[in-house]
């Protein structure tokens, strides 16, 4: 009788190091290395053996979503508030940071071009309408990209995120 382990050693290394690595097989924590395809070779076929081989394997699915899965989800679940998720105040902190350190950047960019031609500047965007509207625009960006991120929970759309994540270049 053949189980996991002797199939992965019947295999190359090369490409028992594939199907190794995909099944996250460590040791004894993988779900599926307790499943023997011939355990229920000899069987009657109307007792069903593959019936009896579909459900091991359904039990060894149901226990790695379990193990790998279900964590993340709960804990994703838990970050949803009423109107967004639990990440907002952060997402809000960190945007009028780097809104304050682009207009600083700029700032320090058009009194360094002044001070080129040997004039002072005298004008001060950070008060100016137009840092005032791109902070608020940013900031009202990043509360629609949490609720975004709550829709998407909830929706249990995040499966596309890598792509996503890809695309935009983050």
């Amino acid at each position: 009788m053949m189980d996991f382990r002797g199939y992965m050693a019947m295999l190359n290394p090369e490409a028992a190091g594939a199907v190794g690595s995909f099944y996250n097989f460590s040791g004894g924590s993988n779900p599926y290395s307790n499943i023997n395809p011939y355990r229920y070779s000899g069987m009657s076929p109307e007792d069903n053996p593959g019936d009896q081989l579909y459900a091991d394997l359904i039990r060894a699915q149901t226990q790695d979503y379990n193990q790998r899965f279900a964590p993340m989800e709960n804990f994703l679940a838990g970050q949803i508030t009423a109107t967004g998720t639990k990440s907002l105040g952060a997402d809000l902190e960190r945007t009028r940071s780097n809104m304050g350190s682009a207009v600083t950047n700029v700032q320090g960019q058009q009194d360094r071009n002044m001070a080129r031609m040997g004039l002072q500047n005298r004008s001060n965007i950070s008060n100016s309408t137009t840092a005032v509207g791109g902070l608020v625009g940013g900031l009202n960006d990043t509360r629609l990209r949490d609720a975004d991120r709550r829709q998407s929970i909830l929706s249990g759309s995040l499966s596309g995120i890598s792509q996503k994540a890809r695309s935009t270049g983050q």
